[in-house]
């Protein structure tokens, strides 16, 4: 087991691992959802309700796991909901209907939220004040699963079918169940037996908003998402229905533009203990800001082309992947004693940024690419006025030294 007083570079990979369990089970079965439809005998389009149920369970679910974890320790919560997870996706792999599979869906985020919210709370446990470098490890984790996960997916469904990334999923759940029984030992060493109970659940995150820098943080975290998660949503339709580029080469220009978010983070691991959480969220607010922009302006003034699409993403991206590690960092770690409801808000408004998003881009399609670079441009000037007006204090001195 491993010596939290020492972290171990172990403890790290298995918490990169269920970090980016939930990405890893939406990315992988992507390629996959037409022909799921076609098996389940559904309306065309009807399992994309599958990936919103997901979202929804996944973050409304760490609004309640985190701060239970609090009162009754990681380690519980975490192997309950890896548990859930493996169950779901079994269900997932029976399903006889549409409606089966949405709903296996459902549990299937409840357990994958608890493998995000404990691996940040865990993280803050153990790495204390010095947390900013670790998670934004977990999140390289997290973004890579975004950049490979679709392309694993299309290859097993081509060569396998529908049921085959879900297998995957659930054998990846498995390994990560194992190992949190065999190498996790609870980390939560201060139980709050308050902590999670109903009754002062919404006066507890009250308390906790009450911090203008965890408000602005939460914010900006929130709307950042929105604004890359509508070029998520959107860009198969644009880059494949109007500017004509086949799956493979939509597949490598999706992974060219992600890989800006691992540079980002990786940016963030190696900076935040010398330039504090808020000061790299500044810096990546400010670059998701110019991206869009940037796009926006390229859109309407020269129309839709790929390297116009394309190229200013990358600075969204790049500004993303600072901004996310860096705003989950300086809202946690200054709560030391509350982690799981911390770590559970930002998950949710980091859920919460996308959903609305995605509605949104839903409520506005066209059949153009304008709707999706109006959305994007939109949330990334509302997380930037999010950030700025809010004005956070600094952390990097003050708080992360205790």
């Amino acid at each position: 087991m491993p010596d939290h007083s020492a972290p171990s570079r172990t403890l790290l990979l298995i918490l990169v691992a269920l970090t980016a369990l939930g990405e890893i089970s939406t990315q992988l079965i992507i390629p996959s959802l037409g022909l799921i439809e076609r098996v389940l005998a559904a309306q065309p389009g009807s399992a994309i309700l599958a990936l919103s149920a997901f979202v929804a369970a996944f973050g409304l679910g760490q609004l309640l796991l985190g701060p239970l974890s609090d009162r009754i320790g990681r380690r519980p919560v975490l192997i309950a909901g890896l548990s859930l997870y493996l169950l779901a996706s079994l269900w997932m792999l029976l399903a006889g209907s549409i409606g089966e599979f949405i709903a296996a869906r459902v549990l299937q985020g409840l357990g994958a939220c608890a493998a995000l919210v404990l691996a940040r709370a865990i993280v803050r446990d153990v790495w204390q004040a010095q947390a900013g470098p670790a998670l934004a490890l977990t999140v390289i984790g997290m973004l890579s699963a975004i950049a490979v996960a679709p392309m694993i997916g299309g290859l097993l469904t081509a060569h396998a079918g529908w049921q085959a990334p879900i297998l995957l999923a659930l054998l990846i759940g498995c390994g990560a169940l194992l190992a949190v029984l065999g190498l996790y030992r609870e980390s939560n060493c201060h139980l709050d037996p308050a902590a999670g109970q109903l009754r002062s659940l919404a006066g507890n995150y009250a308390d906790l908003l009450k911090s203008r820098s965890f408000q602005a943080l939460a914010l900006t975290l929130a709307c950042t998402y929105g604004a890359m998660f509508a070029v998520i949503a959107g860009s198969s339709a644009v880059y494949i229905g109007l500017l004509g580029l086949s799956a493979a080469q939509y597949g490598m220009t999706f992974g060219a533009i992600v890989s800006g978010l691992i540079g980002g983070a990786l940016f963030t691991q190696r900076m935040i203990l010398r330039l504090g959480p808020e000061k790299i969220v500044a810096i990546g607010v400010a670059l998701v800001l110019a991206g869009a922009i940037a796009t926006l302006a390229i859109h309407q003034l020269f129309g839709l082309s790929l390297l116009g699409l394309s190229v200013p993403q990358v600075l969204v991206t790049l500004g993303g992947g600072m901004l996310l590690p860096a705003a989950v960092a300086g809202a946690v770690i200054p709560n030391a004693q509350r982690a799981g409801l911390a770590a559970g808000f930002m998950g949710f408004a980091q859920m919460a940024g996308a959903t609305c998003s995605g509605l949104l881009l839903g409520m506005l399609q066209d059949g153009t690419a304008g709707p999706m670079v109006i959305v994007h441009g939109g949330f990334a000037m509302a997380a930037f006025g999010a950030f700025h007006l809010r004005r956070p204090r600094p952390v990097a001195s003050a708080v992360l030294a205790r």
